[in-house]
C-alpha cells in the first residue's frame, strides 16, 4: 500500500486562492490515501469556511504563537497523519497531481532520500518574459545547491519524511523570512535532497508583480545576511500581498 499524504497549507486570507488548491489536490480522487491541513493564521475573510466546505481539515493558529508562515506549517504537521508531508502556499497548483504524487513515491522509494522539491513557474496564463528568465534561473539554482552544504530552497512547495520533519523539529517557527531554506539545511544533515526536475507548481506572480523581482531579491539578501551578522529577523512579521493595501512596515510579504 501507498504511503498516506499529508497536504498542509498555510493560509492568511487566502477566500480567492484556497478553494482552486484543495480543488487542484482533489483530483487526485481516490487513487490515493492523503489528506488536506489547512493551518489558518486566524483569517479575517472565509478561507476557513471555503476550506472545510472542500473538505480539507482546518487546524486554527494559537493567536499568542508567532506571526510566522512557519509557525502555521508547524501547527498543520502537528495534526498531520501521513508518512510524508507536502507543504504548499495557499497560492500554488500543481501540475498534474496523479503523476505528481507517483513521481514522489518513485522518488522516496530510496530511503536516504528525507525531502526534495519541485520546480516553480508562473500561473501558464500569467507568465511574462521576466517570470520565465527569472524561474529558469532560480530551479537551476535550487538544484545546484542541493548538491552541496548550503542547500536553498523556496517555501511554494516542499515535500518531506514526516520522520525527518520530527528529527529536526521542523520549522523554527521564530524565523520570519529564509525559514524555508534554514529547513532545508538541517534536513540535509540526515540525508539526502531531491530536485523534481520534472515536476511542477505553479505559483501566483502577485508578489513579484506587487514588489518587482529586483525589490524582492534585494529584500531576501538583506534579510538573510541580517541573520547570519546578527542572529535575528530583520522583518517583524509575515504579512500577505494585498492589491491596494497599505503594505508598508518591517514585514516580510507572500
Amino acid at each position: 500500500m501507498k504511503s498516506k499524504i499529508s497536504f498542509i497549507i498555510p493560509a492568511l486570507n487566502e477566500e480567492n486562492r484556497i478553494g482552486s488548491l484543495i480543488d487542484n489536490i482533489n483530483l487526485l480522487g481516490t487513487d490515493f490515501n492523503y489528506e488536506i491541513i489547512v493551518s489558518d493564521g486566524n483569517s479575517t475573510d472565509k478561507t476557513a469556511e471555503i476550506a472545510e466546505k472542500k473538505g480539507a481539515i482546518v487546524i486554527r493558529e494559537s493567536k499568542e504563537a508567532p506571526k510566522t508562515i512557519a509557525n502555521g506549517r508547524n501547527t498543520g504537521a502537528g495534526i498531520a497523519t501521513g508518512e510524508i508531508f507536502i507543504f504548499c502556499d495557499a497560492d500554488t497548483v500543481i501540475k498534474d497531481p496523479g503523476n505528481f504524487l507517483s513521481e514522489v513515491f518513485s522518488v522516496f522509494g530510496d530511503e536516504e532520500i528525507i525531502g526534495g522539491a519541485p520546480r516553480l513557474s508562473i500561473f501558464p496564463e500569467e507568465t511574462i518574459l521576466k517570470d520565465k528568465i527569472f524561474h529558469y534561473l532560480f530551479n537551476r539554482i535550487v538544484r545546484f545547491s542541493f548538491s552541496t552544504k548550503v542547500p536553498i530552497c523556496g517555501g511554494q512547495c516542499q515535500i518531506v519524511r514526516e520522520s525527518s520533519f520530527k528529527k529536526v523539529n521542523g520549522y523554527n517557527s521564530n524565523i520570519v523570512h529564509g525559514e524555508d531554506s534554514d529547513f532545508f539545511r538541517r534536513l540535509h544533515r540526515l540525508g539526502k535532497l531531491h530536485f523534481f526536475t520534472n515536476l511542477v507548481v505553479y505559483e501566483s506572480p502577485r508578489r513579484y508583480r506587487q514588489f518587482g523581482y529586483i525589490l524582492l531579491l534585494m529584500q531576501g539578501a538583506y534579510s538573510l545576511i541580517y541573520r547570519q551578522i546578527f542572529k535575528k529577523n530583520v522583518f517583524k512579521e509575515w504579512r500577505r500581498v494585498d492589491k491596494g493595501k497599505n503594505n508598508k512596515g518591517k514585514s516580510v510579504f507572500i
